[in-house]
Formats: structure tokens, C-alpha cells, sequence
């Protein structure tokens, strides 16, 4: 079960990173890659007994709730206000 939380976690993790450097449209979604990496890289070190691995990933699960209260919650509002939006308005 340890080697599944560290290839999620790392799967995750590059996924999520590649996504948010790449700036295109989908890349608020890398804030919830991040923070499945997170969640499961502290499964690892908490399984491990890694206890420096789970402190860093317990802050990571912090700032990327951060990231996603500043970035993603944002990106999908104005998701909902564009498809809300009438077409005669965008005019």
C-alpha cells in the first residue's frame, strides 16, 4: 500500500506542476493534483514513519487549499458567469 500513496503522490505531483506551469486553461486543475499528491505523500510518510515527508506534506496540503481558494474557486466562477451569460451580452 506504501508504494500506491508514493507513485500517486509523485504521479500526481509532476502532473499537477506541468499543468500549472503550462498556463493554458485547464491549469487552476493542477491545484487539486497538487493536493492529492499531498494527501497521499502524508499517507506515505505517516506509513513509512517518514515524519519529515508527512510535516512538508501536511504544509503542502495547506497551500494548496490556499491555491485553490485563490485560484481555482475564481477560474470556476467566471466559468459559470461565461456560460450564464447571455450571447447578445457578450456583444
Amino acid at each position: 500500500m506504501n508504494d500506491v500513496f508514493e507513485w500517486v503522490g509523485t504521479v500526481c505531483g509532476i502532473t499537477g506542476a506541468a499543468l500549472i506551469a503550462s498556463n493554458v486553461r485547464l491549469s487552476p486543475w493542477g491545484w487539486w493534483l497538487f493536493l492529492l499528491s499531498s494527501v497521499s505523500l502524508c499517507g506515505f510518510g505517516l506509513n513509512a514513519g517518514a515524519y519529515g515527508i508527512l510535516l512538508l506534506n501536511l504544509c503542502f496540503v495547506l497551500t494548496n487549499l490556499l491555491g485553490i481558494i485563490r485560484v481555482w474557486l475564481p477560474y470556476m466562477r467566471k466559468q459559470v458567469i461565461a456560460v450564464q451569460t447571455p450571447a447578445s451580452a457578450k456583444l
